[in-house]
């Protein structure tokens, strides 16, 4: 009779991850969940969250199942599309892959062709690790260069500025406890949001009584 050894079974569990950015880009939910089920990933956890962030509900799901599937005896993986999927800062990331490691689990990711199974592999991870978290900060130092000199040269930055007649008419309308807020902002052809705003703004009340409109 052949006994099946559970060590010689194999499993991968995928992550996937947006931030609210990133949905509408081309690496969305849809495009990394097809590409993990491309790479024949038998279980997927995904979730909408920055990548700077470490703690992840799901993330942390998708890891303790890798460790419980380890702890089995199976051989895992644990599989991403791209390598800042799991994090975007290097500390954070080596520091999982080497939990990984430490609990005998396989790291995958697709796109930069990384399996930490190798030397090869890991030698890779490192150093496209800190290429990511070096463009990540860089990109971060231009924007903010970029905004600094817009605000020297005398651009306005944040919301446009909002007419004090549009804000006098917005108050006036809003005092009238006959209209809904979404009655005030189409009158005033403004968002229901910056009612709200201007209300706090001006510490106005609605306690006026029904048929006491002034409007």
């Amino acid at each position: 009779m052949n006994v099946v050894d559970s060590s010689n079974k194999k499993i991968s569990i995928g992550y996937v991850r947006v931030s609210t950015i990133e949905d509408r880009q081309k690496l969305g939910y849809e495009a990394q969940g097809r590409i993990l089920k491309d790479n024949k990933v038998d279980t997927i956890y995904s979730e909408k969250m920055s990548g700077r962030k470490d703690d992840r509900p799901e993330f942390k799901k998708a890891i303790r199942q890798c460790k419980k599937k380890a702890k089995e005896g199976y051989e895992v993986t644990f599989v991403v599309v791209k390598l800042d999927r799991v994090s975007r800062k290097m500390s954070s990331l080596l520091n999982i892959l080497e939990d990984l490691k430490s609990n005998n689990i396989a790291f995958k990711s697709v796109t930069e062709n990384i399996d930490t199974s190798s030397p090869t592999g890991i030698l890779m991870m490192q150093l496209l690790a800190m290429f990511s978290e070096f463009e990540v900060n860089t990109l971060r130092t231009r924007t903010k260069e970029a905004l600094r000199q817009a605000k020297l040269d005398g651009k306005t930055l944040g919301r446009p500025f909002l007419d004090e007649k549009i804000q006098d008419k917005v108050e006036r309308y809003y005092r009238n406890p006959d209209l809904t807020v979404k009655q005030v902002a189409l009158k005033c052809d403004v968002s229901e949001r910056t009612v709200y705003r201007i209300a706090k703004r001006r510490k106005l009340s609605r306690t006026f009584e029904k048929g006491t409109s002034f409007v």
